[in-house]
């Protein structure tokens, strides 16, 4: 069985001319008495379309399709990336006073 070589065609002048796209405005905070709920989905208006992939964070395999079945089953096509941004900070505006003085264990 011969093995198949995976060939992908670079840009012309290699990759030295890519770089990083960035979200170049701020994240607009929603009003200060809103729900988590409401956070929550104020942060996936805020995260839609954003062309930063960000940095790399490991998820259990458990959370990770936990996180697909919400994607699979919404109405809305949201990426992933876009849910789990739009979960932590709506969870992290929520709760950032208990967050100050969390203690393991």
């Amino acid at each position: 069985m011969e093995k198949k070589k995976l060939s992908i065609e670079l840009p012309n002048g290699g990759m030295s001319g890519l770089t990083k796209q960035v979200r170049n405005s701020p994240i607009t905070e929603p009003s200060t008495d809103a729900t988590e709920w409401r956070h929550f989905t104020h942060y996936l208006d805020e995260f839609k379309n954003v062309p930063e992939h960000g940095e790399c964070v490991w998820l259990f395999k458990d959370v990770k399709r936990e996180i697909e079945r919400i994607k699979f089953e919404s109405d809305a096509k949201f990426n992933i990336r876009q849910l789990v941004n739009a979960m932590l900070l709506a969870f992290i505006n929520e709760h950032n006073e208990e967050l100050k003085h969390i203690r393991s264990g």
